[in-house]
């Protein structure tokens, strides 16, 4: 046999050899449950932050903070036709990301709706917001093409896709929080009865919530507290919207809702003294006589807070509510003398 003839085949199978050594891309986990965590825990981080700036802005103080952010802990949260994708010689993930908001927290957040968004509904708002986007609601909820590149246990997003979603969430979320019992015109009234008086006489509008607020958090949101007015300064027309005459009722208490106020304010006195605690002795003394005037600055506006109730009870869980948030608000300035 001619030698050409048994080199030929042995060529043959070093070139295919060969070609078969150009590097493959490395598979990507693009369905990795870091991912869908990494989702879920950029949600809701940025609902907290905006429903407590929108809490501090908000001087009506309509809504809980506390109940928005569980609700957010609630969100179906998928990915779907996750698959990896050519971007010039980089490999990525691609998929469609889908947000859903559970049918009983998306309908009290629609029922609740007319206090914070007045005549325009949760879908005119989200409406609003994804005008010319790539985003679709529907259905409660919400679904957009997203690119991202695991990292081991971490995610790099290609965009600021998800931190959109973020935001478009906390507004359909946001009515969702509004209190059970609410202070209108210095007296309690019940959430439903305050539906009521704003399908007749709409409730002037909260100012928009700035995410960034909750990370800038200082005394100065403090001291935006409005102050009761000295009894020099009271005549007979200070209360004219309600007078002793024409005084509306108040709702009854349930007795959970008292229960759950008293744990509520328990818990932020107990984070706070740990907060307190925590500092370095030296920080505690340059903030000691501010700490003081705080005190007498949350007692002042508590007690004014729990003046329109009827019962001691109505008075008690009025007074905690208002304890509670200024409590959470300077928890959050504190933690920023703190080292960790």
């Amino acid at each position: 046999m001619s030698r050409k003839l048994i080199f030929l085949p042995l060529i043959t199978l070093a070139l295919a050899a060969c070609s078969d050594d150009k590097p493959q891309p490395a598979a990507l986990s693009c369905d990795s449950p870091a991912v869908i965590q990494s989702i879920r825990d950029q949600l809701q981080e940025t609902v907290r932050r905006e429903a407590r700036a929108f809490m501090r802005n908000d001087s009506r103080q309509f809504v809980d903070a506390d109940k928005i952010i569980a609700a957010a802990t609630q969100l179906d949260i998928s990915l779907n036709n996750a698959q990896t994708i050519q971007d010039g010689n980089r490999s990525l993930c691609s998929a469609e990301l889908s947000v859903g908001i559970p049918d009983d927290i998306a309908d009290t957040a629609a029922a609740n709706s007319p206090l914070i968004y007045g005549s325009s509904t949760i879908a005119d708002i989200i409406g609003q917001k994804i005008l010319g986007s790539r985003f679709n609601y529907s259905g409660n909820r919400f679904s957009v093409p997203l690119q991202y590149l695991p990292e081991g246990d971490s995610v790099r997003f290609e965009d600021n896709t998800v931190a959109q979603l973020a935001q478009n969430a906390s507004a359909a979320l946001l009515p969702y929080g509004v209190k059970s019992l609410l202070m209108i015109d210095g007296k309690a009234v019940s959430k439903e009865e305050a539906l009521r008086m704003s399908r007749s006489e709409p409730f002037t509008e909260p100012p928009e919530a700035d995410p960034q607020d909750i990370l800038d958090n200082n005394a100065a949101g403090l001291e935006m507290e409005d102050e009761p007015l000295p009894d020099s300064e009271m005549d007979e027309n200070t209360e004219i919207l309600s007078p002793d005459d024409a005084k509306p009722k108040v709702p009854a208490l349930n007795a959970d809702d008292l229960s759950d106020a008293r744990e509520q304010n328990r818990q932020a006195e107990g984070e706070i003294n740990h907060v307190w605690n925590g500092m370095e002795r030296e920080v505690q003394k340059t903030l000691v006589e501010e700490q003081r005037n705080w005190i007498k600055q949350k007692s002042r506006n508590c007690t004014q807070s729990a003046a329109g109730a009827d019962s001691q009870p109505q008075a008690e869980y009025l007074r905690l509510q208002c304890d509670t948030r200024m409590t959470r608000e300077r928890i959050q300035y504190l933690k920023g003398y703190t080292i960790n």
